[in-house]
C-alpha cells in the first residue's frame, strides 16, 4: 500500500522532557523498540533507460513493446522528480518539453526517435544510483515490513513529501531471500531505538541513532497541521528540519552512505 509521508524533525530534543509533555497533553504511548534495518538501492537510471531503449530497438511483439513503454513512464515519472529548474530548461532545449512524461504524450514513431538522440542520451547519463528511492527492510517489536521510499519534487512548502510503498513480510531472513533472489544486495546495515505516541491522531516518534542526539519526528497533513502540534509541544515548524536521517548526520560531520554497518 502507497501512502503519502509528511514528516518534519526536532533535532537535538530532551527526550524525558519531551516524553513528559506528550503525557501532560493526553498523548499516548505506542512502543518502545529497537529497529533493525537493511537498505538496497534501486538499478541505476541510466542503466535501466539503456535496457529499455534496447527493448525497444527490435521488439519481438506489439506486448513487449506496450511493456517498455509501460517501464520508460515509471522511470521518466522518476526522473522528472529530479530535475533541477536548470535542468528543466536544458531538458527543453533538446527535446522541447521541461519534462519527460510530456514526451510520451507524442506518437510513438516521435517517442523512439528522440530516445536515441545523442544529446538526450547525454543528458540521462549523469543519472545513476537515485538518492531519493530506495528500498527500506525494517524489523521491530510488532512486525517486519518491505518498503519503498520515495522522495518526490519540492512543492514548494517547507515538508519533504516522502512517497511510501510498503508491504509486511513474514520475516527478515524471508524477505532478504527474496530480494536476493530478484538480484539485490544490500547497501547497508542500520540500527536505530524508537519510542512512539500518538497526540491528536499524530504519530510522533522520538529516535535515537548511534552518534548524533535524540531528535523527534512529527507526521502530520501539511504545515499548518503540523505546526498545531508543535506549538502544544513548545515548538513552532522555524524550529524544524525536513529531510532524510542520511542529511541529520551530514549536520553533524558524518557521512553514512559510507558507512556498510551503523550499531549501537
Amino acid at each position: 500500500m502507497s501512502r503519502m509521508e509528511l514528516e518534519v524533525k526536532v533535532l537535538n530534543i530532551n527526550e524525558n522532557n519531551i516524553i513528559q509533555k506528550i503525557e501532560e497533553l493526553g498523548g499516548t504511548f505506542v512502543e518502545k523498540s529497537t529497529q533493525y534495518l537493511y537498505t538496497y538501492d534501486l538499478p541505476t537510471i541510466y542503466g535501466r533507460y539503456l535496457d529499455i531503449l534496447i527493448q525497444l530497438k527490435n521488439p519481438e511483439s506489439e506486448i513487449k513493446q506496450d511493456v517498455a513503454f509501460s517501464k520508460l513512464e515509471l522511470l521518466f515519472w522518476e526522473i522528472d522528480n529530479l530535475l533541477t529548474k536548470e535542468e528543466k530548461e536544458q531538458l527543453k532545449e533538446i527535446i522541447n518539453v521541461d519534462n519527460l512524461t510530456n514526451l510520451l504524450e507524442l506518437e510513438k514513431q516521435v517517442v523512439l526517435k528522440t530516445l536515441n538522440k545523442k544529446e538526450l542520451k547525454d543528458f540521462l547519463q549523469k543519472f545513476h544510483n537515485n538518492s531519493k528511492k530506495w528500498i527500506r527492510l525494517r524489523k521491530t517489536n510488532k512486525k517486519t515490513t518491505l518498503t519503498v521510499k520515495h522522495i518526490l519534487a519540492d512543492d514548494g512548502s517547507n515538508i519533504q513529501q516522502m512517497l511510501e510503498t510498503e508491504m509486511v513480510v513474514p520475516s527478515m531472513e524471508a524477505a532478504r531471500e527474496f530480494l536476493k533472489a530478484l538480484g539485490f544486495s544490500y547497501k547497508s546495515y542500520q540500527e536505530k531505538k524508537r519510542i512512539s505516541y500518538i497526540l491528536k491522531n499524530h504519530v510522533i516518534d522520538i529516535d535515537t541513532w548511534p552518534g548524533i542526539p535524540t531528535y523527534m519526528e512529527i507526521e502530520g497533513e501539511g504545515e499548518e497541521d503540523i505546526n498545531g502540534i508543535l506549538n502544544l509541544l513548545g515548538y513552532s515548524i522555524k524550529d524544524t528540519v525536513s529531510c532524510t536521517v542520511d542529511d541529520v548526520y551530514k549536520k553533524m560531520g558524518i557521512d553514512i552512505l559510507n558507512i556498510r554497518e551503523l550499531k549501537f
